[in-house]
């Protein structure tokens, strides 16, 4: 990003989402109309799919975003420059499924 992609603006517009912490119009980039919330980030051994062994300690983050072409809101996990964005429907789901299987809250509670 160079300084003739960012110019301070007078006024910060503020947001209609109460989750958003985005600063709406304190500078001139497209980034700043994407809605973020806080987030929340935590240490953890992580590992692709498709890998094998202990994995790597790493910082997730977890957290809501809606950039200006969404129509919904996304729960997204990122992990290292990577992640997974669910819809809001697809994050209540694995909420339930975390709670409620018996084999997964199993091995979450051992």
């Amino acid at each position: 990003m160079s300084d003739s992609d960012v110019h301070p603006r007078s006024e910060v517009a503020r947001c209609g989402f109460a989750w958003c912490t985005t600063l709406h119009g304190s500078t001139v980039h497209p980034d700043d109309e994407t809605h973020r919330s806080a987030g929340i980030a935590f240490p953890a051994r992580v590992r692709g799919v498709h890998e094998q062994g202990r994995g790597t300690e790493a910082d997730v983050e977890v957290g809501v975003l809606r950039r200006t072409d969404d129509a919904d809101d996304w729960l997204v996990i990122e992990v290292g420059g990577g992640g997974l964005a669910l819809s809001l429907s697809g994050a209540a789901e694995l909420r339930r499924i975390l709670t409620e299987d018996p084999g997964i809250g199993g091995a979450l509670s051992s």
